[in-house]
C-alpha cells in the first residue's frame, strides 16, 4: 500500500487526526514517545482494517503537507523572486536563514533525538569559556562538536530526503523555493558530518535555542 493508500483509508475510517497527532509526536524528537504513539495509531489503523506497514511515512508527508512549512517556501518564493536569478543566493545569509528554519523543523522527524541533543548543546555551553559567548560563534562551534557527538548517516540521509519531501509537495505553489530545497536535499551524504549543510544549520538553530 501506498502512503497516498493509507492516508485516504485512514480519512474513511476517520483516522486522519490520530496521523496528523502522530507527525506532531515524530516532530517534538522522543523516540521513546515516538515508538509508543507509533504502536498506539498502528494499533487503530489495524483494527479498522487499514495496513499500518507505512505509518511513519504517512505521517511525516502529512506534517509536511501542513500550511507552516508551506509559509517558509512562499517567503522564500517572495526572497528570491526579489533577488533574481543568482545561483549564491542559497549561500548567502539569507538563503542559510531559510536552509536553517526548514533544517530544524525537519531533523526530528528524521530521527534526532532532541533532548539529548539539547541535553549534550547546554554541556557545551557550560563548560565553555564564558568571556568567549559575546564574540558570537559559541553557536557554530557547539554545532561542530554536536554534529561529531550525534553524527547518524542514516539521520543525515533522511534529513536530505525530507527536503525533497518538502520540495515535492509544495511545487506546484512555490516552483522556485521548491527547486532550492530539492537543490539543498541533493548529493551525497559528505562523510565529515560538518561539512553537511543541512546537518549543520539544523544544531545551530538548536544550540541557538539553548543560548
Amino acid at each position: 500500500m501506498s502512503v497516498e493508500e493509507l492516508l485516504a483509508q485512514a480519512a474513511t475510517a476517520g483516522l486522519t487526526a490520530r496521523i496528523a497527532a502522530l507527525g506532531d509526536v515524530l516532530e517534538a524528537g522522543s523516540p521513546e514517545a515516538a515508538s509508543e504513539e507509533l504502536d498506539e495509531v498502528a494499533t487503530e489503523l489495524d483494527a479498522a482494517g487499514v495496513d499500518p506497514s507505512d505509518l511513519r511515512a504517512a505521517a511525516i508527508v502529512g506534517r509536511v503537507a501542513r500550511s507552516d512549512y508551506g509559509a517558509v517556501l512562499a517567503e522564500m518564493e517572495e526572497r528570491l523572486a526579489a533577488a533574481g536569478p543568482s545561483a549564491a543566493w542559497a549561500e548567502q545569509p539569507e538563503g542559510q536563514m531559510y536552509l536553517q528554519s526548514l533544517a530544524a523543523a525537519l531533523v526530528p522527524l528524521a530521527g534526532l533525538d532532541l533532548d539529548a541533543t539539547r541535553a549534550s548543546a547546554r554541556t557545551f555551553l557550560a563548560n565553555f569559556p564564558a568571556v568567549s559567548l559575546p564574540f558570537g560563534d559559541v553557536d557554530e562551534r557547539a554545532a561542530n562538536w554536536l554534529a561529531r557527538l550525534h553524527d547518524s548517516s542514516e539521520i543525515r540521509s533522511s534529513l536530505r530526503d525530507l527536503l525533497t519531501l518538502v520540495a515535492d509537495t509544495w511545487t506546484e505553489e512555490h516552483p522556485t523555493a521548491s527547486e532550492q530545497a530539492r537543490r539543498w536535499g541533493s548529493g551525497p551524504v559528505p562523510a565529515d558530518p560538518t561539512a553537511d549543510g543541512p546537518w549543520m544549520r539544523a544544531l545551530v538553530a538548536l544550540v541557538r535555542s539553548e543560548l
